[in-house]
């Protein structure tokens, strides 16, 4: 229970949080309680607006300044924080506690290099010794290749994992006792996951540190935790041993999400979600805040809060009913394949037919630097691809390997420098002026942020028409399209008259698609659509682009990092390194059997929500970044990192020297060793 130890390192009790705005006030933490002991890992999980953030920040007195603790406790070996004056917590923050934030971006100082930033840290807290030398220890103590180069170096050149290796570097500096950890893999790959993970592991059991984690994957509190507490509304509605909550979830709430992780081991007709939406702050029900969305609930549940109580086996739970969990799984499964039965098991590809898209050569650099020291980054690098007719085709690889670059491509966003691309029989690179906005009539895009890709100062009904009388729709026959495309996307024709404001994030996202289907495109281009979404809302959206894809007969590139989301929805997938197709092959042979063996990195860094499978599968643990795009290897650019090249095995310096062709009519992978030659993963953690 308590980890070897007798107390909890810290123990927050009763803790509530309400933020002020104006002359209102919101409660949005109601009474949590945790407890973490040395050397153990808690993880706290739920949907945005649980309140997950508010309860982390509060616990180490982070706050900000429109925020207020309304009461309980938060004692940290013996002291309650609560209580410590503003010099106590200077002293406390840093050597005894770490925080480690999910936007390296904002928590880093653009204008200061890394090593400063560091060496401020240890200098505030009276750290001896050379701190150019400690500052060095600890970058390369986080996986950073050429720590004293990089020390050098601002924020903004160094990629979203190394940033996020330093943010670690800097929390872990002092060794503090308790790190708490905001979201710190969000932004990140998975491979770069897998080795924060790692050094995260690595820490407390070298040095007993405690890690309080919060994240809405729960793949990476699987595979970290010992503990989780499950947060609703503003509340905890279940706590005990990771194993069993992965293995027999007792919240209904817990079971649904647990359920509703798309997982890259399998793959299910439809992606499962939570119907409904979380409560907003200070607009939560009389009762149980997850009974309007409970597939179980009855009507005790709107009566009273439940309180958490003991289960029998181990464990807390806030529910009223006992072993109706499973049922409330079952339930969620059942809604999603209900959702558009019509949809499963149709399909709009046609292997047979000529492709949409033809891909050949496609090559575009950009020239980076200043002056005589003018460097060419290689974004994308000679790719050849085909994408066949109402195909769902994924598109996979690590930040900065080329995938979006390739999207714009796709769609005439971005010109190429050298090679074409051929959409439906007509060339999109050479399409400018009024032929390019004939071209986009035939492809659009879908971006990550939909509020960042739609006017603010726009109502739904002003961004639709513009698409529409772009595609030279007549007037009078506007107003019956809009409600069509609302109607397909699944939102009421009554939304037209809003604002992108007055929308949820999975709302406004349906927006974004309804605009970029408003010309009837052939080719969709989604890139990142549905990594910043909830899981309940990811898989209501992946569900939406699959069943028009289906319906309306339509192409879709899916460019995305969440490689569960990709197994679940694709017909192919392509994986891209470096600015380079090195893989494209049917989705389930893919996943069951890669080829080619950054791809088996990939798929084996991608965390699974089961913590026995996590433990017990092998995990190739990639030794550091990608190489920069600026001055790639020669031959094979991933031989530097592979786990059975010319660094693991002398016998195949072929690697080092000479580049392999993907040929999309043979095995499709672009590896020297794949035909006859297995491929060992000798570098491998378990």
């Amino acid at each position: 229970m308590s980890g070897g130890s007798p107390a909890p390192l810290l123990s927050v009790r009763d803790l509530r949080v309400s933020y002020e705005s104006g002359d209102s006030t919101t409660p949005v933490v109601h009474g949590v309680d945790l407890d973490i002991w040395p050397g153990q890992a808690l993880g706290i999980v739920g949907e945005s607006g649980s309140g997950k953030s508010t309860a982390l920040l509060a616990a180490a007195q982070l706050l900000p300044s429109n925020a207020t603790v309304d009461g309980g406790s938060v004692m940290f070996d013996g002291r309650n924080l609560l209580d410590a004056s503003p010099r106590e917590l200077r002293s406390i923050h840093g050597r005894e506690i770490g925080m480690l934030y999910q936007d390296t971006l904002r928590a880093l100082n653009p204008v200061m290099k890394i090593g400063e930033q560091i060496a401020e840290t240890l200098k505030a807290h009276g750290a001896p010794g050379n701190h150019r030398d400690a500052v060095v220890e600890l970058l390369n103590s986080v996986g950073i290749s050429d720590p004293g180069r990089r020390a050098g170096q601002y924020p903004h050149q160094l990629s979203g994992g190394m940033r996020q290796r330093v943010m670690t570097a800097m929390s872990l500096a002092l060794n503090p006792r308790l790190l708490l950890a905001d979201e710190p893999t969000t932004a990140l790959d998975v491979t770069i996951q897998a080795q924060i993970l790692e050094l995260l592991r690595k820490r407390a059991i070298d040095h007993g540190t405690a890690t309080i984690i919060v994240s809405h994957d729960l793949g990476v509190i699987a595979n970290l935790c010992q503990r989780v507490a499950v947060m609703y509304g503003g509340r905890v509605v279940e706590s005990g041993e990771t194993t069993k909550i992965f293995a027999d979830p007792q919240h209904p709430y817990t079971a649904s999400l647990i359920n509703a992780v798309p997982r890259v081991d399998r793959a299910l007709p439809r992606l499962p979600f939570i119907v409904g939406r979380p409560p907003e702050d200070g607009n939560l029900p009389a009762g149980c805040s997850f009974a309007p969305r409970c597939p179980v609930a009855v009507p005790a549940c709107d009566e009273a809060v439940p309180p958490l109580r003991a289960m029998v086996g181990g464990g807390m739970s806030a529910c009223i009913r006992d072993g109706v969990a499973a049922d409330a799984a079952r339930a969620v499964i059942a809604a999603a394949e209900a959702d558009s039965a019509a949809h499963v098991g149709s399909s709009a590809h046609d292997s047979g037919a000529d492709p949409l898209v033809v891909v050949r050569g496609l090559t575009r650099h950009y020239k980076v630097g200043r002056g005589g020291t003018r460097a060419v980054l290689r974004a994308v690098d000679g790719v050849n691809l085909e994408i066949g007719r109402g195909e769902f085709l994924g598109l996979v690889g690590e930040s900065g390997c080329g995938k979006s670059t390739l999207g714009r491509m796709l769609v005439g966003l971005e010109q190429a420098d050298k090679g074409e691309v051929i959409l439906d029989g007509r060339s999109v690179a050479a399409s400018s002026g009024r032929s390019g906005r004939v071209m986009r009539r035939f492809s659009q895009m879908v971006f990550q942020d939909p509020r960042s890709s739609l006017n603010r100062r726009m109502t739904v009904a002003q961004h639709l028409e513009e698409a529409l009388v772009n595609s030279g729709v007549p007037r009078a026959a506007r107003p019956a399209r809009m409600t069509e495309l609302m109607e397909q996307v699944g939102l009421p024709a009554a939304s037209l008259s809003r604002l992108p404001a007055q929308f949820s994030g999975g709302q406004a996202q349906r927006i974004a698609i309804a605009r970029a289907l408003a010309v009837s495109p052939t080719l969709l281009v989604a890139d990142e659509a549905v990594s910043s979404l909830d899981v309940s809302v990811k898989g209501q959206i992946v569900n939406l682009l699959r069943d028009l894809q289906i319906d309306l007969g339509i192409t879709v590139l899916f460019i995305s990092h969440d490689l569960g989301v990709v197994r679940h929805v694709s017909d192919r997938v392509a994986v891209m390194y470096l600015g380079r197709l090195v893989e494209v092959r049917e989705t389930t042979a893919l996943f069951d059997s890669p080829q080619h063996p950054y791809t088996k990195a990939l798929l084996s860094a991608a965390p699974l929500p089961d913590p026995v499978l996590e433990r017990r599968r092998e995990r190739i643990i990639l030794i550091g970044d990608v190489p920069n795009p600026t001055d790639p290897p020669a031959g094979c650019a991933f031989h530097t990192r592979c786990q059975v090249g010319p660094e693991v095995d002398a016998t195949r310096d072929r690697c080092r020297v000479e580049q392999p062709v993907l040929d999309l009519a043979g095995s499709a992978t672009a590896c020297h060793f794949v035909d006859g030659s297995p491929i060992a993963t000798p570098m491998v953690v378990t």
